[in-house]
């Protein structure tokens, strides 16, 4: 299938089959499960992912349902709110698989949360498919288990040859004290140069609003870049005291610092310079992610996020392998249709590799003075401010 734009897509999904027209076929309504944050300290990125998901299912229904043997499945959404607990995900997973018996699970937001569901997913047959979490391996060892989105290994090998290229060495790191920072920490360090120096690595408790001691050590280690491993919100108070102090310090952020929403938090001044990898810079003059941003600024009044679009692509993914498996009961179908995906989608080509990961494109943008952005790798898609 071409690549897809949001505006013609009801109409190319239907020319291939995957979607029909009312009244071609008797119509029902198949319930996919959605597990991620809703509320906590992680919501907002939550909404980002729910909206990306919400806005398929819309789509898809929009162009008549997903055409599943002799039926138009219509498609509806079960949400279950995680809050980024693992117990909670697993109470989740429990519910959709034996409760609400849906096709296929979509989520989660944090990657401890998946790797708690994702033997419960196995265990009942349902087909996982992951939009959000970037831990390495995740998805290696259970074939019930997909993810649409770059790992950090993918993550940080773009990144990394970025910051060996511009020069910033010595690095630090600021990072949650937890699996997601310290893996993402243990990650970029396998991949910068065995020479390099790491001159700072300082790690925070989730909640912390209070980073002057890391600032202190920062401004001692002669670091020229700081990698900052964590969200939005403490992304934001990390930058604004760590600018506030006068420490001239390059920013490297990550997928969550990426967003308009982001800079909203603080202004131009405190970011400017910081670079970050991405999954999806909305302004890019790209086709297919143009028309999804216009489509989701048309419906959610705001940019368009990467997590947005990973998951709008992922709900793509589970009706296409159910019109291709003809069911939406047969797990185990389900699952090998997903496996022989070759998708493209908003976010590019989604085809899985043995152990369920996609790869994406990764994209390097920059936060420029006025408060746009540019994309500076890959250097073919390079752009000036405003098209990132």
């Amino acid at each position: 299938m071409r690549a897809i734009t949001v505006a013609a897509l009801a109409t190319l999904l239907l020319g291939s089959g995957l979607l029909v027209s009312e009244g071609q076929a008797a119509e029902r309504t198949v319930t996919l499960g959605v597990v991620t944050a809703q509320s906590g300290p992680l919501a907002a990125p939550g909404k980002f992912q729910l909206n990306g998901f919400q806005l398929a299912v819309d789509t898809i229904n929009a162009g008549g349902g997903v055409k599943v043997g002799a039926d138009a499945v219509k498609l509806a959404l079960k949400v279950y709110d995680t809050r980024c607990n693992a117990a909670e995900g697993a109470n989740a997973i429990q519910r959709l698989t034996s409760v609400d018996a849906v096709a296929v699970i979509l989520g989660e937001l944090c990657s401890p949360v998946a790797s708690a569901e994702a033997p419960l997913a196995e265990e009942a047959e349902v087909p996982l498919i992951t939009t959000v979490p970037t831990a390495a391996g995740l998805t290696q060892g259970n074939r019930w288990f997909f993810r649409v989105n770059a790992d950090n290994t993918q993550l940080n090998a773009a990144l990394a040859s970025y910051i060996k290229d511009q020069g910033l060495l010595p690095l630090a790191f600021l990072a949650w004290n937890n699996d997601a920072g310290r893996t993402g920490v243990n990650g970029m360090k396998a991949l910068v140069p065995p020479d390099a120096n790491i001159a700072y690595t300082g790690y925070f408790n989730v909640g912390e609003v209070d980073f002057s001691s890391h600032v202190s050590n920062l401004r001692k280690s002669g670091a020229k870049a700081v990698m900052l491993l964590m969200d939005e919100e403490p992304g934001a108070l990390a930058i604004r005291q760590i600018r506030d102090a006068g420490l001239e310090i390059r920013l490297v952020g990550t997928l969550a610092m990426g967003s308009n929403r982001f800079v909203q938090r603080l202004s131009p001044k405190y970011v400017a310079g910081m670079v970050q990898y991405d999954a999806f810079p909305p302004n890019a003059a790209i086709p297919r992610i143009a028309a999804f941003s216009k489509a989701y600024r048309d419906r959610f009044n705001e940019e368009a996020h990467a997590f947005a679009a990973q998951s709008y692509d992922a709900v793509f993914v589970a009706a296409r392998a159910m019109a291709q498996a003809g069911t939406t009961k047969d797990g185990k179908a389900i699952r090998d249709a997903i496996a022989r995906t070759e998708y493209e989608g908003v976010i590019g080509p989604i085809r899985f590799d043995a152990d369920g990961q996609a790869a994406p494109p990764v994209y390097i943008t920059e936060w420029c003075d006025n408060g746009t952005r540019k994309i500076n790798l890959p250097v073919a898609l390079a752009s000036p401010c405003g098209g990132g």
